[in-house]
């Protein structure tokens, strides 16, 4: 981010990313400016009480046919204090290429509000 010049960005984290984005958001929530999780793997790593002691604002997207990988996220990003769900009904993991209109309304709806 510092070789970008990103100042606190808003993080779209898909499924392998949560490798990448979920070790940040709890590290340095400070520098981001909003996080939205779609499914993302790694969420068990962490304990309970890391997750409610960050306030960044994030929309936990889900579809709602994802019974493995998204519901074991929901459960985790849940204990996220600041947190709106937007489950995208009828899609997969990939919901934002199953509903792409749908998943794009809600993360338009969560940006405007930041």
């Amino acid at each position: 981010m510092d070789a970008l010049g990103t100042r606190q960005p808003v993080i779209i984290s898909p499924s392998m990313s949560g490798l990448f984005s979920l070790p940040l958001l709890l590290q340095h929530p400070d520098r981001i400016r909003g996080f939205v999780p779609v499914a993302p793997v790694g969420t068990k790593s962490f304990k309970p009480q890391q997750y409610q002691q960050i306030q960044v604002p994030t929309l936990i997207v889900y579809g709602t046919e994802d019974t493995n990988l998204g519901s074991q996220s929901l459960e985790s990003l849940q204990r996220l204090p600041n947190h709106t769900l937007s489950p995208i009904k009828g899609a997969g993991h990939a919901c934002y290429m199953d509903r792409p209109e749908e998943f794009h309304t809600a993360l338009l709806m969560f940006l405007s509000k930041l």
